[in-house]
């Protein structure tokens, strides 16, 4: 009972502890009038190079208490992303203007300007280099944060500018702070799950004091008065905190809820104090602007304003996530419901009237023996039914795709899920990409389990598997490091932030092989316990001839045509997110994404199925590879796409190792949307084909219960509609099998003639 006490104890601490973590900005900060705010810097950036720069890689001053990582913000997806946030020397006091404050210390300035360091300055400002700052984990922007007509935000403000041949340096900041006035709840629920978090803790330690035998009475009372002194000198605290409160309000708190800039550039005199000159409302005429040239002494100065702000703490990111064109979005999604549902009907027409035709001649085929003449006239899918299911060749290849796809399939389906419910906040920077990364590299089980059942229904056994679980678990994950690498070599040595670290690239390693592919491992030796699935119909022994396609059925137009609609479906979705993801914009219309792409894979999944009939009905079984090639021809228009992108949008890109980079991440996004819609597009082909030869195979299994008696009627039954009506013998028991090859009309007569009713 004790036991079980200490147990509970300590799952409770434990839950409470996490509860009370948190990282900052995720959760409410509040501040009283007077307290001191640090302003973070994150790495420079640029849309025309993509490669981002660490801030104190730059003449820029540096804290007096040295240079630190900001807590809580280290985690795969920045250092992958090249984020690298750090402290700064520009410090604000909540709800106290500050004007003409020195960034730099103690002498106020920065020292003279190397000649290197000129030339990196202009050759930031040549690529249009932005500097990203954070406060409360918001970024800071140039933009009007409360002008709702605003379409868009992009964080972060210009390094300098160039003028007239001569470059120059934004060396004083004008920040304003948006701020919403609370009651300090958000503090008085903190404090109080503090405070149950460290009496749990006392009575835990308390507890196995005494299951050590060594609480007592003393002990006891020596932990309470502690607590009770705790506690007392707790509300004392907050009493004293009290009084000092304003006199107009000793309740007020204020949260951080938006962070602008205004950039400048102004020539100081270092040595000197600063003027209190505001830009952009004072007469430009008689500031000059800081030029940078080498042996220049750059002094860097900031203003501090606070501005009330409707603006509540949860919605404080709604400004930032702006992006044009809301309607565009929902006319996208409405014009691929539109598709889904047309192209559903076509498909149920396919099933329901061309199938059953086709199954019910099949069936008179069957129970009649066939004519030489109904078999001559009798083509389509039906004259495949031996050939169908043939192993196809290179299996293990196409288990390998089909398995990886399925893994990429799950991974981003969950992601984006987490993130459209909004658990993946862009104010935890980078938690998108680790979220991923860390969920495709426990899906490897599954991506092992579907390669082997898969490589088992089409080999009809399990035997090779470890050499599909191999090639399954370093395909992509291969193809993805192979590209990672060559990026990181050929952009190591320019310093930017970009370049993932030996260790971190090392630990990718180790977490592949040491993670991933025994997961690989695992998923297939659990399919290995799955039945493998009878197929519908047997195999032939020798494979059909398959004639020449007509051009409807020709397979280069199947693949291209097939790609045509989903793509079309996507087509919006996917500018909004490559003008994000490469033109430097937030992006966190997940909701979007996720109906999209969703909607995307029914529509896949359809036109697959109707490629998969036309080329079965071409007499073509071949179409185990055709149908995945089919599903990932969405793939080709997006890779047309992307580069059309490269030369209409980003065409500003600096020198070929920006478009390398392009084109290599491009390439992995390409190459695992293949995989995925390949997939997609096999798997509904294969259930297609399932169903329908299924219906052929009951159909063989009624014809044979029938046969029979058609074959005691001494042939009778055969011929034209014409002789069967001249040779029909009621008496002799004919007349089921002669009426089923009557006029609709006269098949009730036939049959109750039969039954001796007419007679009668």
């Amino acid at each position: 009972m004790a036991r079980s006490a200490g147990v509970m104890l300590a799952l409770l601490a434990l839950a409470i502890s996490a509860r009370a973590y948190y990282v900052p900005g995720t959760y409410p900060q509040e501040f009283k009038k007077g307290d001191l705010l640090q302003a973070n810097v994150n790495s420079l950036s640029s849309f025309e190079t993509e490669m981002p720069y660490e801030y104190y890689t730059m003449p820029f001053c540096k804290p007096p208490e040295g240079i630190k990582r900001a807590p809580n913000t280290a985690n795969p997806g920045t250092i992958l992303q090249g984020l690298r946030i750090e402290n700064s020397p520009y410090n604000f006091t909540m709800k106290v203007k500050q004007t003409a404050q020195m960034a730099c210390s103690p002498d106020g300035y920065y020292p003279a300007l190397t000649a290197a360091q000129v030339k990196n300055l202009k050759h930031k400002i040549d690529n249009h280099y932005r500097v990203n700052m954070v406060l409360d984990n918001l970024p800071v922007t140039v933009y009007d944060l409360l002008d709702e007509e605003q379409e868009f935000v992009r964080p972060g403000f210009e390094l300098g500018y160039k003028e007239n041949g001569k470059y120059y340096i934004n060396n004083h900041l004008v920040f304003n702070i948006l701020v919403y006035e609370t009651h300090g709840e958000y503090t008085a629920a903190r404090a109080k799950m503090s405070n149950l978090a460290e009496a749990v803790d006392n009575k835990h330690r308390l507890h196995r004091r005494r299951l050590a035998g060594d609480a007592g009475k003393g002990g006891f009372a020596s932990t309470a008065t502690a607590v009770k002194e705790k506690s007392s000198a707790a509300a004392t605290a907050a009493a004293a905190n009290k009084d000092d409160g304003s006199a107009d309000d000793p309740t007020a708190f204020y949260m951080v809820v938006g962070f602008e800039v205004s950039p400048c550039s102004i020539a100081r005199e270092a040595g000197k104090a600063a003027e209190d000159i505001v830009c952009g409302v004072d007469d430009d005429a008689h500031i000059t602007p800081q030029e940078i040239t080498e042996g220049a002494k750059i002094v860097y100065t900031y203003d501090v304003y606070w501005q009330n702000s409707n603006i509540k703490w949860a919605s404080r990111w709604d400004a930032y996530l702006r992006m044009p064109g809301g309607k565009v979005h929902w006319f996208s999604i409405m014009n691929s419901v539109l598709v889904v549902l047309v192209m559903a009907s076509i498909v149920a027409m396919i099933l329901i009237r061309t199938v059953r035709r086709d199954l019910a001649k099949y069936e008179s085929l069957m129970v009649d023996g066939g004519s030489g003449l109904d078999m001559r006239d009798e083509a389509g899918w039906k004259l495949v039914t031996g050939d169908v299911f043939r192993s196809p060749p290179a299996a293990r290849s196409l288990a390998m795709h089909i398995g990886s796809g399925v893994q990429i399939i799950c991974t981003a389906l969950v992601t984006v899920g987490l993130a459209a419910l909004g658990f993946l906040s862009p104010a935890s920077r980078g938690a998108l990409l680790t979220t991923t990364i860390v969920l495709y590299v426990w899906l490897a089980v599954v991506a092992g389990f579907v390669a082997v059942y898969v490589w088992g229904v089409m080999e009809r056994t399990y035997a090779g598997w470890a050499g599909v679980v191999t090639r399954t678990a370093t395909f992509y994950p291969g193809v993805v490091m192979a590209i990672f690498t060559l990026v990181n070599v050929a952009i190591h040595g320019t310093g930017t932030s970009g370049a993932v670290p030996v260790a971190m690239y090392f630990s990718i390693v180790a977490v592949w092989f040491l993670v991933s592919i025994p997961l690989t491992f695992v998923g297939g030796y659990l399919a290995l316990r799955v039945p493998i699935r009878e197929n519908p119909v047997k195999t032939n022994q020798i494979p059909r001839h398959i004639p020449p396609p007509p051009l409807a059925a020709h397979p280069t137009l199947l693949l291209f045509a097939a790609g045509v609609l989903p793509f079309g479906t996507l087509f919006i979705e996917l500018y909004f997110a490559m003008t994000s993801l490469w033109l430097g914009y937030f992006y966190y219309l997940f909701g979007f994404v996720l109906l999209i792409g969703l909607l995307t894979v029914a529509i896949n999944a359809e036109i697959s199925v109707l490629c998969t009939y036309v080329q079965l009905c071409a007499e073509d079984y071949r179409w185990w590879w055709r149908s995945f090639q089919r599903g990932g021809a969405v793939a080709l228009y997006v890779a047309l796409y992307a580069v059309g992108f490269l030369v209409s949008s980003l065409h500003t890109l600096a020198g070929t190792m920006s478009a390398l980079i392009y084109l290599s991440y491009m390439a992995i996004l390409i190459t695992g949307l293949y995989l995925a819609m390949g997939t997609v597009g096999w798997l509904a082909s294969w259930v297609f084909v399932r169903a329908i030869f299924a219906a052929v195979k009951a159909d063989e299994r009624r014809a044979r219960h029938v046969k029979p008696a058609t074959q005691r009627a001494g042939g009778l039954c055969r011929g034209t509609q014409q002789q069967m009506q001249q040779t029909c013998d009621v008496g002799s028991g004919k007349s089921s099998c002669c009426a089923t090859r009557l006029p609709v009309p006269l098949r009730g007569v036939m049959h109750r003639w039969g039954q001796g009713d007419i007679g009668k």
